[in-house]
């Protein structure tokens, strides 16, 4: 890129927030359809300068450059040597290998808070590099190290370093590669994370998508889940779950785990584990539940439904990729009618078409488009500065989920002001 990196470009990319901080945002899918490349490691010398004379700025945003170790080191070298407000760093499929992972768990990062190095060959050699991140950030609370090829002895050696860290939301999906050819213990990457999160007390999300986990994996993870009392989501999205593992789950449930958000999106989850599921559900307290893209019919759909109105109710169901007919319309017009659940989120929208209800798809789960990064719209729009509205941790209404990827639940009414100390626990909360 060159010469079209300068003070003024890179300020073209900064968004302004409500609490005088900015974020840096250098998507190489967006910087490709503005100018024809993305960023070169010779462009980190001017953003590392950047970075240096502007303190305001905690968030960078660089992923689908082709910056490499180069690019990396240039970074650790010229900005994370010395001390920096930097509190979470993007550089998800930057081409970058242990290297590169040597020269970011070097670095200065006592602020950083988010990490996000997931899409790289990071290879086993780049595992203790991981695990030196980790003790290296006392306030390091997200860590993304998906699809980064790992082995099950360099998964070990992250998950000893996790157990005694201060850590709440880890994402390993697809962090082993597999394939045809390559075949790894599955069982035995449940049981670590088992031991993982009945040793430690702070975790409150795990995401294990793509990690070829069936029934009697997700057996093997809730026996030691039993004992945890932090946990609030658990994402085994596209997994091999099926009806077996639905069961297991449905068990866990009846013991009311502190569990507030489930996906079981794509595990070949057909009627019987549907009933299972909803049974089970008036016990839990989950709030937010993705089961879509499986293999349940209409009859196991309106069971499912039947149990939604429950003591803590479901405020975000995704359900799309599954067979919806003419009974499960009629539930899911009346239960949004009576406002149980709300059209915003819900991903299925009833239409009446020649007298007939009839569901369509309605765009209200943005997890994969928020996780992968992509482009609101598709290609570039206007550069405007843009503001962002931070919440503040007080704003009422309370919310009930919080989690990254996944929009505030409720959305802060500015008119009902901050929330004073309750002498009574909400009975959702119990």
């Amino acid at each position: 890129m060159g010469e079209k990196i300068h003070d003024t470009f890179l300020h073209l990319f900064c968004e302004k927030n409500s609490d005088g901080t900015k974020h840096l945002r250098l998507k190489g899918n967006d910087l490709f359809q503005r100018i024809g490349t993305r960023l070169k490691y010779y462009d980190m010398y001017k953003i590392a300068d950047f970075l240096s004379n502007h303190d305001e700025i905690v968030n960078v945003d660089i992923c689908y450059n082709d910056i490499g170790d180069k690019g990396v080191k240039i970074l650790a070298d010229h900005y994370l040597n010395k001390p920096n407000n930097l509190q979470y760093l993007n550089l998800m499929h930057c081409d970058i290998h242990a290297e590169g992972m040597q020269a970011i768990s070097s670095g200065w990062l006592l602020n950083l808070r988010s990490c996000r190095v997931n899409g790289n060959k990071l290879g086993a050699m780049g595992a203790r590099f991981i695990a030196s991140l980790i003790i290296n950030c006392p306030k390091l609370v997200h860590v993304d190290i998906a699809d980064t090829d790992q082995s099950l002895e360099s998964i070990e050696s992250i998950l000893i370093v996790i157990e005694r860290s201060t850590l709440e939301v880890l994402d390993m999906s697809r962090i082993i590669p597999n394939s045809y050819y390559t075949r790894y213990n599955v069982a035995t990457l449940a049981d670590d994370l088992g031991a993982v999160l009945e040793a430690n007390e702070t975790l409150v999300e795990l995401h294990v998508q793509k990690c070829e986990f069936d029934g009697h994996d997700v057996e093997i993870l809730l026996h030691r889940l039993r004992n945890n009392k932090k946990l609030e989501m658990l994402d085994l999205g596209c997994n091999r779950v099926s009806d077996l593992g639905v069961q297991f789950i449905a068990k866990w449930l009846r013991i009311r785990p502190p569990l507030r958000a489930l996906n079981v999106s794509a595990n070949t989850i057909k009627n019987f584990g549907a009933r299972a599921l909803g049974f089970c559900l008036p016990f839990s307290k989950i709030r937010y539940l993705d089961i879509s893209n499986n293999k349940i019919g209409d009859e196991g759909m309106t069971s499912l439904l039947e149990s939604i109105k429950k003591f803590c109710q479901i405020r975000l169901l995704y359900i799309w990729g599954n067979t919806i007919g003419k009974t499960c319309c009629k539930r899911i017009e009346r239960m949004i009618a009576s406002k149980v659940l709300n059209q915003e989120y819900i991903d299925v929208k009833i239409c009446n078409v020649d007298g007939k209800l009839s569901p369509a798809f309605y765009p209200a789960n943005h997890y994969k488009h928020k996780y992968y990064c992509v482009m609101d719209h598709g290609c570039p729009v206007e550069l405007k500065i843009k503001r962002n509205k931070v919440p503040h941790p007080d704003a009422l209404p309370r919310r009930l989920i919080n989690m990254p990827h996944v929009e505030r639940y409720p959305p802060v009414n500015e008119e009902l002001g901050l929330k004073v100390v309750r002498k009574k626990k909400c009975p959702e909360d119990e």
